[in-house]
């Protein structure tokens, strides 16, 4: 039984839940918008999954880096971010997606400067923005100018004040992202057991030279200390958004 299952597993039919160790159809988890039946477990989903999983149908509308778009470069900073406009529950709104299979989700120059674009695009609208975060942090190879995007995006974020904005933390939200625009929305929200921080635990535990509990940075720790608003399940999510997108 266990070699078919395995058979099972690699081909994709079968999945097995990282938290609960079952073994669920891989349809029926995609059926489930990929939360485990048995756990609650919230799996990691691409970009294009979670704008299917918020918008209105067809609603989602592109917006591009213009002067990039013959670039390599630029079209590299749309693969780790999905930015348009779009309606969630008949609300019109800005919308960013971060896409951590494509280089951890990593911040550079052009990511950044993209956050800002939809900054200025909601602000030019009178659009609340939404961002669903998910990175590893600041791209540390562009060095310098990979860690100036965190003043960029905050000065950013300062400058367009006036535009509610929305963060979704989902798993993970590290690094540079989770310590500049990402937490200067207005509303922070989170799925649940999404890992939110700055540095990972294991570097906080050899320069501090202590343990750490296990559930630290976990968004439910998080919100017991009053660094969210909310945790959202990914099942919910679109009728919260839809919730908050009325209330602006």
């Amino acid at each position: 039984m266990s070699e078919v299952l395995d058979v099972a597993k690699k081909d994709g039919r079968w999945t097995e839940c990282p938290s609960c160790s079952e073994i669920i159809i891989t349809k029926k988890l995609q059926e489930n918008m990929w939360v485990c039946p048995h756990c609650e477990f919230h799996f990691r989903i691409g970009a294009k999954q979670r704008i299917d999983l918020v918008c209105d149908e067809g609603s989602f509308t592109a917006i591009h880096l213009e002067e990039h778009d013959a670039d390599d470069l630029g079209a590299e900073a749309e693969e780790v971010l999905w930015g348009g406009t779009a309606t969630i529950g008949g609300s019109q709104c800005v919308l960013g997606v971060m896409e951590f299979s494509y280089k951890g989700g990593s911040m550079g120059v052009l990511l950044g400067q993209y956050i800002i674009l939809l900054m200025k695009k909601a602000q030019q609208s009178a659009c609340p923005l939404i961002v669903i975060c998910a990175s590893g942090g600041v791209r540390i190879q562009e060095g310098i100018w990979g860690l100036l995007q965190m003043l960029r995006t905050s000065n950013a974020r300062n400058a367009t004040r006036d535009v509610p904005m929305i963060t979704v933390f989902t798993d993970p939200t590290t690094g540079g992202v989770s310590a500049s625009f990402a937490s200067l929305a207005d509303i922070l929200l989170a799925e649940p057991g999404a890992r939110i921080g700055f540095a990972g635990p294991r570097v906080i535990e050899s320069t501090m030279k202590c343990t750490l509990p296990p559930d630290f940075q976990d968004s439910e720790k998080l919100l017991a200390n009053g660094f969210l608003d909310r945790i959202v399940h990914r099942h919910d999510l679109k009728n919260s958004l839809s919730l908050f997108l009325r209330w602006f």
